[in-house]
């Protein structure tokens, strides 16, 4: 996985500037990645096309044959985390990456529930900025799905516009995430694959049609309709859902075929009670073999941060609450004097302008 944490002020401008407006948000994130295709295309090969971003040998290679998609795959990722963060913002672990490399590693190849995430998570993120980049006319080697445009549901309803690629967008994302995994599998390769495809799965699944109304003074005597992508947001906040209802599994040997497969260790009352294929069963679901850490204490080798210095609510008793965010260590308030950024506007051409707001306000943080 290779992060670019210097491309993450804009994602977080959206985040805190507009909020409830994730598809304006993520037109403005799209619209600054075109820019940076246009005008850096080199970077994405001299820059991106290396080791110290964590890509596998396989990735650089496909980086080297694919230089015109290299900055959505490299947003994409960045995308993934960003949101990632918006997730757990107010949980133990609030999915923060390290600017080392091999400390990333560590994480990403951990086998836990929050790798599992993570993987997914990336993988839809990947899947989601080619394909918009697709449907938006900024990439050359793709353009909008056109299945759709000869059907017809009936007389007052006809597909056109510009539908998303989700295919094309899927199948490359799902290529390039897979080739970070061993060609020999081992057990860490075949849990990533599987969890990378449970993302790429949201991904195909997360499409709605969208129709626009003719007719006079809005009567909609007939409609134009086409399929779009829900928001990155929403997807994240689905695959967060799966990640509360991870299943825990164990590697074993198929007794007929000899080939290596996952299998739950305790079964969901939800799975138990089908007589169908396990395998076919959590397809859709994400899967970890290694307990979580204890995110509440400090250990970068396991991928925990702890929780010591967070930013915790007094005044909750959810898990956002100083009393469980803070592991029961206790917590200190001060009345603080803070200058922000706020009211922040994207500009044409390429910035972002924002004005300085003081307030004064209760902070607490763990101790």
């Amino acid at each position: 996985m290779f992060i670019d944490h210097k491309n993450f002020k804009l994602g977080q401008i959206c985040h805190k500037n507009l909020q409830g407006q994730t598809n304006r948000c993520e037109h403005l994130l799209l619209s600054f990645s075109s820019i940076i295709q246009v005008s850096d295309i080199s970077f994405a090969t001299q820059g991106l096309c290396h080791l110290k971003y964590g890509l596998s040998y396989r990735q650089i290679r496909f980086c080297q044959r694919n230089e015109a998609i290299m900055p959505f795959i490299r947003f994409g990722a960045n995308l993934a985390l960003e949101e990632c963060k918006n997730q757990f913002k107010n949980r133990h672990w609030n999915c923060t990456l390290f600017h080392d490399q091999k400390l990333i590693g560590n994480i990403l190849d951990s086998g836990t529930k929050e790798s599992a995430y993570i993987h997914a998570l990336t993988s839809a993120g990947i899947a989601y900025t080619i394909t918009k980049a697709c449907s938006t006319g900024r990439l050359s080697s793709c353009g909008c799905d056109m299945s759709m445009k000869e059907k017809t549901t009936n007389g007052s309803v006809r597909w056109a516009g510009c539908s998303d690629n989700v295919l094309f967008g899927s199948e490359l994302g799902r290529k390039f995430v897979n080739l970070r995994e061993r060609v020999t599998k081992n057990r860490t390769s075949l849990l990533n694959v599987h969890n990378n495809q449970v993302g790429i799965r949201m991904i195909l699944e997360s499409v709605d049609r969208q129709c626009k109304c003719h007719g006079v003074s809005g009567s909609c005597e007939f409609k134009t309709c086409w399929r779009s992508l829900r928001s990155f947001t929403q997807i994240a906040k689905q695959l967060k859902e799966a990640y509360d209802q991870s299943i825990e599994v164990r590697l074993q040997r198929n007794l007929f075929d000899k080939k290596l497969r996952f299998v739950p260790r305790n079964l969901p009352y939800h799975i138990s009670k089908q007589p169908v294929s396990i395998m076919t069963t959590y397809k859709n679901d994400l899967i970890f073999y290694s307990s979580s850490p204890n995110y509440c204490e400090r250990n970068l080798e396991l991928g925990s941060l702890g929780t010591i210095g967070r930013v915790c609510n007094r005044s909750s008793r959810a898990i956002d609450g100083c009393d469980l965010l803070c592991c029961n260590r206790g917590y200190q308030s001060q009345i603080v004097t803070v200058r922000d950024q706020c009211n922040c506007r994207f500009q044409w051409c390429c910035y972002v302008q924002c004005q300085s707001c003081v307030t004064t306000e209760e902070i607490s943080r763990c101790l």
